[in-house]
C-alpha cells in the first residue's frame, strides 16, 4: 500500500469536503435571508392596474393617495352609472371595494333605483363628472365632488353631489366602510364641521 499517494487522497479529499460544507453554510444563510425577507416583506409596487395611475405604490395596510383617488373615482362613477342592464354588473364590481356593510347598503339602494326604472321604463342613463376631489386628514374622509348628469330623451340634467366615503387599507387593496352622498358642492370637511359648531 502506497501511504504517500492514499494520504494525498486523504487529504484532496478533506479539502475537497471543506469546500461543500462552505458551500452549503452560505446557501443556506442566502436560504434564510430570502425567507425572513419574504416574511417580514410588506410593500410591492404595482406597475398599473386597472384604475390606478402608473407606478402606484402599495403596502400591505398602506396606499398612495393618488390610488385611493382612482380607485374611488372608479366607485363613484360605478354607483352612479346604474341601469336594469348593467345592476348586476356594477354590484359585482361595487363588492370588490366595499366592506360588507356599506356593500349590503349600497345594494339595496341599488336594487331600489334598478325597481324604480322598470317601472317607470326610463331608458336614461346617468353619468358623473369629476369638479374636485379632497382628502381630509383631520376626519380620515375623502371627498368625491362633482356633476350627477341625467340624460334621457328629453334633456340632460345636473345636479352637484359631494360623495363622502371614509376608507381603511388592508391586504393591499382599499375597502370602503362607509359612504355618505348629499347635494351640493360643500364637503362636510373638519372646517366645514367647526363652521356647524358656531
Amino acid at each position: 500500500m502506497d501511504f504517500i499517494k492514499r494520504n494525498e487522497s486523504i487529504s484532496e479529499l478533506t479539502a475537497h469536503n471543506k469546500k461543500m460544507g462552505l458551500s452549503i453554510l452560505i446557501l443556506g444563510a442566502c436560504l434564510l435571508l430570502s425567507l425572513v425577507k419574504m416574511v417580514l416583506q410588506s410593500e410591492i409596487v404595482i406597475v398599473q392596474t386597472p384604475g390606478m395611475p402608473d407606478n402606484a405604490y402599495l403596502e400591505r395596510s398602506y396606499m398612495d393617495k393618488a390610488s385611493q383617488e382612482a380607485t374611488l373615482l372608479t366607485v363613484t362613477s360605478s354607483v352612479v352609472e346604474i341601469n336594469p342592464d348593467n345592476a348586476e354588473y356594477q354590484k359585482k364590481l361595487l363588492g370588490s371595494f366595499l366592506s360588507p356593510a356599506s356593500y349590503t347598503k349600497i345594494e339595496r339602494d341599488i336594487d331600489v333605483r334598478v325597481a324604480q326604472l322598470t317601472a317607470q321604463r326610463e331608458l336614461g342613463s346617468y353619468y358623473f363628472v369629476l369638479k374636485k376631489y379632497e382628502y381630509d386628514p383631520v376626519l380620515n374622509k375623502h371627498f368625491v365632488i362633482g356633476e350627477l348628469h341625467t340624460v334621457n330623451a328629453a334633456k340632460d340634467s345636473s345636479q352637484l353631489y359631494v360623495f363622502e366615503y371614509t376608507t381603511h387599507v388592508q391586504n393591499y387593496r382599499l375597502w370602503i366602510d362607509e359612504v355618505l352622498t348629499y347635494e351640493g358642492d360643500k364637503a362636510h370637511n373638519s372646517e366645514y364641521l367647526k363652521g356647524q359648531k358656531k
